[in-house]
């Protein structure tokens, strides 16, 4: 899950983003948060209530990568950055990657982000990129909710 999915601002990503945290403090489902988030959670404009939930979540741990995650960390990255910067990049193409390595879906609100997912699909092993309401409209039918 990427730090701006805890809270969105808006409607219907707030609201589902509330579910979403909600479900996690009921032991429903559990987030796997990428390492490379916990930086961005620790923000000073992170809200204090997310940064609280955030210190109960699991995490993921960093490890060396080899050639083939290298390969594929880097073409998630060059598909990020596009024409752009590619400083700017790194931690969502790192955040993708690790969502992809360890859970199966990247839970985000970045717009960036979102208009690439279908040319990241094609990368291997690349997360599903949902919204918030995206993911809670799956799991509610996986669930019979």
């Amino acid at each position: 899950q990427d730090s701006c999915a805890f809270d969105p601002k808006y409607t219907p990503e707030h609201e589902a983003a509330e579910r979403i945290r909600k479900l996690c403090s009921e032991n429903k489902i559990n987030i796997v948060i990428a390492h490379s988030v916990a930086k961005e959670i620790n923000h000073p404009n992170t809200p204090s209530d997310v940064k609280a939930e955030a210190v109960e979540m699991l995490y993921s741990l960093e490890v060396g990568l080899n050639q083939e995650e290298r390969e594929r960390l880097q073409n998630i990255h060059s598909i990020l950055t596009g024409n752009g910067k590619p400083e700017n990049h790194k931690s969502d193409a790192e955040h993708i990657f690790e969502a992809g390595k360890y859970v199966g879906y990247f839970i985000t609100t970045d717009e960036r982000i979102l208009k690439k997912q279908d040319e990241l699909s094609k990368i291997p092993n690349v997360p599903i990129i949902l919204k918030p309401s995206e993911w809670i409209t799956i799991f509610e039918k996986m669930n019979g909710s």
